[in-house]
């Protein structure tokens, strides 16, 4: 496909073998699979992140993702720039901010084919059109539309963007007219057009030659809820009893109007015998209007009809055909647009076209009411929860559409109804009320077939999901502004969760990116798996320090054992008694952003960082107190513990430019420095800044130990939301002192009489390990197995040398051997079947235990490491290294005479560099000595500079 091909500086060889599962299965090499056959059948090369971004622009996360946006459309590759037009135009569209939805789509259309090729629909066309009409731009819609007829050929979205232009000209009817007959003119359907006269163009369709009558049939009843529906109810019954299908009863429910929509629906009644009018003593909502009318009907069939839409004269027609001519679906759908009353095209967030899905509008077999029951009582998404109730009940296949694409009703849009009103606005359908109240039910629906067992009938599973017309309780939650105020929710473990105070659905989304990716229900999540992985429910409640302090098995779900304890008592931030309890040393807070499962670089650096506080090196002797975002390390807590007067476990995020930081957060940190009155509180990352923002608050001095160098780590500030630049400006406002652990990251802050230089240690265990290679040279990749570590160009790596080995005939048990050296993750798991010379040993409890299964070792990382821990540990236990030449590892090493540095991203360099070394194993005794001697004089450096660096800025920062 053209447009898609990405460069190999551009191409995500993780991301590839994790979308597209075939060449993952096939253990082939992503890059030679793209170029030779990826590209030709249209396969992305990597993640567009345009679109990472409209997923979460749509997910309460607006603040975040449209400042990135900007930046795409500005600086962004050609791609990016293509790919954000659309994504802000539909955004800025959905606003009614139709100069910058005219602005951005252009940048769509700018990009040539890159755009079209990653977004093929009609979508983006018929926004611009939309767009350049709404800004007087009429040349430029028809431009515009021309084009898209020529790609998309004649279809109804077009010719309804026909008559999107046409109403902005002031053209006369019958252009319009024309422009509505086009839509069905290869359908079978009868053409429609307009009424003369003067009443609004919605209100004057009509099918100027009527379709034949269907006077044979079954009676199909019509549901009509209507609520101050005056002006348009005579417009919604006219469609009906113009209907070809003349079997009909139509059912006008009027919700207690106070104007005089009952006195339309009695005299249309009147003269038509086919419709009744009941009359609700007070105002209930559409759904349980809609409830009078089904318990009322008489028909086989039930549908439903808005009081101020019109239909076409076959849709019901159109919509019992199928079902008749086939007893195994139980309802049939159609498809519809919503407009003005003026016929100008009006959807709130423009997909792929004007016309979609019309699921409030179902025909249904009248045994479903017995069958699965009512609507749900809730005051909007009722019909969405029946589609898919119904669908749980009897198959994907239950629900046919009919004429997919082809308006069979047109939709009022009314500023005032719920559709477009802010509490149930539609947006709330990927946040909000709307997709909380869906999410419930799904949840319920697979519950009770969940529940059901494997060879229940559709009998039993329609029963399993009936919902009578009068419940005494809620089978699922819904939200306050959706639910009506006279019914109870029946107890479940999906209702205590999301009723907890201590579950925060959005917070629950920005701390657990792959549930927000996979646009999963966080309530269910949490309870199916979060929880049991101790992914913390809220800012102030810990799942594994309660896990711990209750002595829970993993199987267990941490919140939901709390808020179903009798004697919850309120949860403050979870507290541990460490080993310096009641000493009599000066008090410092000091937070970590690390305490995982296995224990990395961040991990070993607060332990460090601990008992230099505890050892009054450089200044008074500090008992600390030490703040843990987690506590699933039992380990790890203990060696904390050994370290510190308490420890206290906070769940925190972290900083971003475009998040204000967490009020609960801040309001629990003020607390500890109130309660623990440290002379200083010590952040041991840059990526925090809660800690920050509760010291100032408080007046306690603030230290940050950085270990980051951002100018030169692209991932870090997209996750951080901001520039190096940015971040240096405002941890420097934040804080008051810095702790840096090379000169490097001392550069980078350049405040040199706010910085101190600490280098990190190393285990002295590592300068005992024995070096004795094999006749296999054992090449390792010491990291936690992530994409930004180089796990990829690891294995490319491998697959390099082992070809090569293949063609110099070395012998098998003198080939390298490939290790991959820490825990099993996603990355890792994307890139499929290993080649035959490569091991993924798993974690190692350790550097020494890392370092001495290898005989050489690699550093691939794809950001500046700004410390280079592995490269220090692997030459202090004499492995020579292959670094790539980006941050402090290549500053490390002596070029050819303790390891080699390479190109950045270049695995064919390295792969030479590894056959060198092989070959030449006279000269890789001689590279180990010389690492492991160039690791002594490092390691001494450091101890000196630690010992002897400038005692006021020492004391200041410790």
């Amino acid at each position: 496909m053209i447009g898609t091909s990405f460069t190999k500086e551009e191409f995500d060889p993780v991301w590839y073998l994790s979308t597209y599962s075939d060449v993952r299965a096939a253990g082939l090499d992503p890059w030679e699979h793209y170029a030779a056959h990826g590209h030709a059948e249209g396969r992305m090369g990597g993640p567009v992140r345009a679109l990472e971004l409209d997923h979460q622009l749509w997910r309460g996360f607006e603040a975040q993702a449209l400042p990135e946006l900007r930046l795409l459309l500005k600086n962004g590759s050609a791609r990016e720039r293509a790919i954000a037009g659309w994504v802000f135009a539909r955004h800025a569209a959905s606003k009614s901010r139709w100069k910058s939805a005219h602005s951005a789509i252009r940048s769509f259309f700018d990009g040539s084919e890159l755009g079209t090729a990653i977004i093929p629909h009609k979508g983006p066309w018929v926004l611009g059109v939309k767009a350049a009409t709404m800004c007087g731009e009429l040349s430029v819609a028809k431009e515009l539309l021309r084009k898209a007829r020529d790609r998309f050929g004649d279809h109804a979205d077009l010719s309804l963007s026909e008559i999107e232009i046409a109403v902005a000209e002031n053209a006369p009817d019958h252009v319009v007219s024309n422009h509505l007959a086009e839509i069905y003119a290869a359908t079978g359907l009868a053409g429609i057009g307009l009424l003369p006269g003067t009443l609004p163009r919605l209100d004057r369709l009509t099918a100027p030659i009527p379709p034949a009558p269907v006077d044979q049939g079954p009676l199909v009843s019509v549901i009509v809820p209507a609520h101050q529906s005056e002006a348009t109810l005579g417009t919604c019954l006219r469609g009906l009893t113009d209907q070809s299908w003349r079997n009909l009863e139509i059912i006008v429910v009027d919700d207690a109007s106070t104007d005089n929509t009952a006195g339309v629906a009695e005299e249309a009644a009147l003269a038509d015998p086919r419709i009744r009018v009941i009359r609700l003593p007070e105002n209930s909502g559409a759904y349980i209007a809609r409830n009078t009318g089904l318990a009322d009907i008489r028909g086989a069939f039930f549908t439903v009809h808005d009081s101020d839409d019109w239909s076409h004269p076959q849709k019901i027609e159109a919509q019992v055909g199928p079902l008749l001519a086939d007893s195994g679906p139980v309802a049939c759908a159609s498809h519809w647009v919503r407009t003005g009353s003026d016929l100008s095209m009006s959807l709130w967030r423009i997909e792929q076209g004007w016309v979609y899905r019309n699921v409030s509008s179902l025909m249904v077999r009248a045994e479903m009411r017995e069958r699965v029951g009512y609507w749900d009582r809730v005051r909007v998404n009722a019909d969405t929860e029946y589609y898919h109730r119904l669908l749980a009940a009897f198959g994907s296949d239950a629900v046919i559409e009919q004429h997919p694409g082809v308006p069979l009703a047109f939709g009022r849009n009314a500023p005032q109804s719920l559709t477009l009103s802010s509490a149930t606005h539609l947006s709330t359908q990927f946040r909000g009320p709307r997709r909380c109240y869906l999410d419930a039910a799904l949840h319920w629906h697979d519950s009770r077939m969940s529940s059901l067992d494997s060879t229940a009938d559709g009998e039993a599973r329609a029963a399993s999901l009936y919902l009578p017309r009068h419940p005494t309780e809620r089978p699922f939650p819904a939200p306050p502004a959706l639910r009506p105020a006279d019914e109870v929710t029946a107890g479940s473990d999906y209702a205590v969760i999301s009723g907890s105070s201590h579950f925060d659905t959005l917070w629950y989304l920005t701390r657990n990116k792959d549930v927000l990716a996979a646009d999963v229900d966080p309530v269910r999540h949490y309870l199916e798996t979060g929880g049991q992985e101790d992914r913390d429910p809220g800012p102030l409640f810990s799942d594994s320090a309660w896990r711990a302090l209750r002595e829970l098995d993993n199987q267990a779900v941490p919140l939901l054992d709390y808020e179903q304890r009798p004697d919850k008592a309120p949860v403050e931030p979870f507290r541990f008694e460490g080993a310096l309890a009641g000493s009599d040393a000066e008090t410092a807070l000091v937070f970590a952003h690390s305490a995982d499962r296995q224990i990395f670089g961040a991990e070993r650096s607060l332990l460090r960082a601990l008992e230099r506080l505890g050892s009054g090196l450089n200044g008074p002797r500090i008992a600390p107190v030490t703040v843990l975002p987690s506590a699933v390390n039992k380990q790890y807590l203990e060696d904390v513990r050994k370290r510190s007067a308490a420890v206290e476990i906070l769940p925190q995020l972290w900083r971003h430019r475009f998040r204000p930081v967490s009020e609960h957060t801040v309001s629990a940190i003020r607390a500890m420095i109130r309660t623990y009155r440290p002379t200083a509180v010590h952040v041991n990352t840059i990526v925090l800044n809660a800690p920050l923002v509760a010291a100032r608050a408080e007046g306690c001095p603030s230290i940050v130990h950085v270990r980051e160098l951002p100018a030169e780590d692209l991932q870090l500030c997209r996750i951080l939301g901001d520039s190096a630049r940015g971040l240096r400006r405002r941890i420097l406002r934040e804080a008051d002192r810095f702790i840096a652990n090379s000169p490097a990251v001392a550069d980078w802050l350049d405040c040199p009489d706010r910085v101190a230089v600490q280098p990190n240690e190393i285990d002295p265990a590592l300068f005992d390990l024995p070096f004795a290679p094999g006749p296999s040279l054992r090449v390792g990749l010491i990291s936690s197995n992530i994409a930004k570590k180089g796990v990829a160009d690891f294995v490319s790596i491998a697959r390099m040398v082992a070809k090569a080995e293949a063609t110099e005939n070395v012998p098998p048990d003198a080939r390298c051997k490939f290790l991959l050296i820490g825990p099993d993750s996603a990355d890792l798991k994307a890139l499929g079947p290993l080649p035959d010379n490569t091991v993924h040993t798993g974690y190692a409890d350790g550097s020494v235990a890392a370092v001495e299964q290898t005989d050489l070792v690699l550093v691939l990382s794809h950001f500046a490491e700004s410390f280079g821990r592995t490269t220090l540990e692997a030459m202090a236990g004499g492995r020579p290294v292959i670094c790539y030449h980006r941050g402090t590892p290549p500053t490390l090493i002596e070029h050819g005479r303790t390891g080699f540095s390479t190109p950045a991203d270049d695995p064919a360099a390295v792969a030479n560099a590894v056959m060198s070394i092989s070959v030449a194993r006279l000269g890789l005794l001689e590279l180990s000595r010389a690492a492991r001697k160039r690791a002594l004089l490092l390691s001494q450096m450091a101890a000196t500079e630690r010992a002897d660096g400038p005692s006021e800025d020492r004391s200041a920062a410790t």
